[in-house]
């Protein structure tokens, strides 16, 4: 009676074995929490990710972290619409990556309105930042700045008082950036740096600065820079309830938990 108890337990405890490794390397579940992704992915559904580390196919809604320290675990879904190596042309209109084309571009200036007391405190968080003073402006109980909505991101996280941008302007120019891939020498511009510096200066890791507009590695300036890690243009179905690369830039691989395979 002895061995045949035996051999059920050690069954059980390899069968437990194996679904605790499935679990945490090969398959995971998870719960969805926004309407990031609806109709897709609504709130309450649970679905299987796959984070065995396969590629990531243009389409494939994915789990991801926010690349950003700043934000913490926070973990967001998305649906992957840039590969590495994509070009991604930025239009009045929105975003054209691969043919389609997605709205809201992460370059096209919005206008704040600020009350006046934060007028100093918002300055300085600008230049902390990084961010550049454009287009100010007085009225009587505020002051006007132009912003992209990912810069807008950032300093929301820090002052949420700023108020609602009023109309975008309508004019913007149509231009291009690629999205980085791993080990693939990447032309620096003024442009490419407001959409991937700050991702360029996560993945280095204290050997790139920015100063005045220009990109300095190592303490010496250059106009190229080449990435560790692919990076992605993941968008929510749903953009008006989602945080996604509008606001954060790329996103790297290493940021990428996997692909939602089922529910």
């Amino acid at each position: 009676m002895k061995r045949p108890l035996i051999r059920c337990v050690v069954v059980l405890l390899a069968a437990l074995l194996i679904a605790l490794t499935v679990g945490r390397f090969w398959v995971g579940r998870y719960a969805v929490a926004t309407r990031a992704m609806q109709p897709a992915l609504r709130p309450g559904d649970r679905v299987a990710v796959d984070k065995r580390g396969t590629p990531i196919r243009r389409g494939a809604i994915v789990l991801y972290r926010s690349p950003r320290p700043q934000d913490g675990d926070a973990l967001h879904f998305g649906r992957c619409v840039g590969l590495p190596g994509d070009t991604v042309t930025v239009t009045p209109d929105g975003y054209l990556i691969h043919g389609r084309l997605y709205p809201a571009p992460a370059d096209l200036l919005d206008t704040y309105r600020v009350p006046r007391d934060l007028r100093l405190s918002l300055l300085s968080l600008l230049f902390s930042l990084d961010i550049p003073i454009r287009h100010l402006s007085d009225d009587t109980a505020h002051f006007c700045l132009c912003l992209t909505p990912t810069e807008a991101h950032r300093v929301r996280e820090l002052l949420p008082r700023m108020l609602l941008p009023t109309p975008p302007p309508h004019e913007m120019p149509r231009l291009r950036f690629i999205l980085p891939a791993a080990r693939q020498n990447y032309a620096i511009d003024t442009y490419t740096l407001r959409l991937c510096g700050e991702a360029l200066l996560r993945e280095a890791q204290g050997r790139a600065t920015l100063r005045a507009g220009r990109l300095y590695l190592d303490g010496h300036p250059t106009d190229s820079y080449r990435f560790l890690h692919d990076h992605y243009w993941i968008l929510a179905d749903n953009p008006d309830a989602a945080i996604d690369s509008r606001h954060l830039g790329p996103i790297p691989r290493t940021a990428i938990i996997g692909t939602v395979v089922g529910r």
